[in-house]
């Protein structure tokens, strides 16, 4: 690995917390991928045989029915580790993994990962904090599909990508939009409705340009708060 993504390992969430040495050992036989977006990295069923970290890019976890629906549930970005479940209990994958642009990613092995972590402590506090933070994410998107509706949600979720502090900012959407309706649990037209509702509260969008010109409004709206 380039010194640059080992310095960058040495401050993930997961594996910046152990000793050099068990760092190195799961490092020794890991893979690191380089793939194009649109790259299907595991897929909803197979089993969990990697561990994987977003060095570089973005992906999103897709989930999907017998009747070929599909969905995305989460993304996962830079420094991003997933997804542990499945490794820590050896059962299969429930979703799928897509590259949403070209991005770099680190496969440690399922099974020398799970060494490690029985006699790493620092791994296994790593990773009970990790999954906390999960959890958490699966709660807030739960309280959203349940609490807000489609207008608040998409307007939660631009906010989360702004400069909150501030009156007013300037975002761009890190993925194509039939995805981001996927994410928020709505369709392409719903997605569309729901920008046309957030005009009146200062929200412009060109493309993936989004100007977000009246903040406080916006979050007002919303009734948004920085609980992460």
């Amino acid at each position: 690995m380039q010194k640059a993504d080992l310095e960058q390992l040495e401050k993930n969430p997961v594996l910046g917390p152990l000793p050099e040495s068990a760092r190195n050992e799961l490092l020794e036989d890991s893979l690191e991928l380089e793939l194009p977006a649109g790259t299907t990295l595991f897929r909803q069923g197979e089993d969990a045989r990697f561990l994987s970290i977003v060095l570089e890019g973005r992906v999103a976890l897709v989930g999907s029915s017998d009747h070929k629906d599909e969905t995305v549930v989460e993304f996962f970005q830079t420094d991003d580790v997933f997804i542990i479940p499945a490794v820590i209990l050896e059962l299969p994958f429930l979703m799928s993994a897509k590259t949403v642009e070209d991005s770099r990613i680190l496969m440690i092995p399922a099974n020398r990962f799970r060494e490690v972590m029985e006699r790493e402590q620092s791994l296994s506090l790593a990773v009970a904090r990790e999954l906390g933070r999960h959890w958490r994410l699966m709660i807030r998107q739960v309280k959203d599909l349940k609490l807000r509706s489609a207008p608040q949600r998409l307007g939660s979720y631009l906010l989360s990508l702004a400069d909150t502090d501030r009156k007013h900012d300037e975002i761009e959407l890190p993925e194509q939009r039939g995805m981001l309706a996927r994410r928020l649990g709505m369709t392409p037209e719903n997605l569309s409705r729901a920008f046309s509702r957030l005009q009146s509260s200062g929200v412009q969008s060109r493309g993936r340009l989004i100007v977000l010109s009246d903040i406080p409004a916006l979050r007002e709206f919303c009734a948004y708060d920085d609980l992460t």
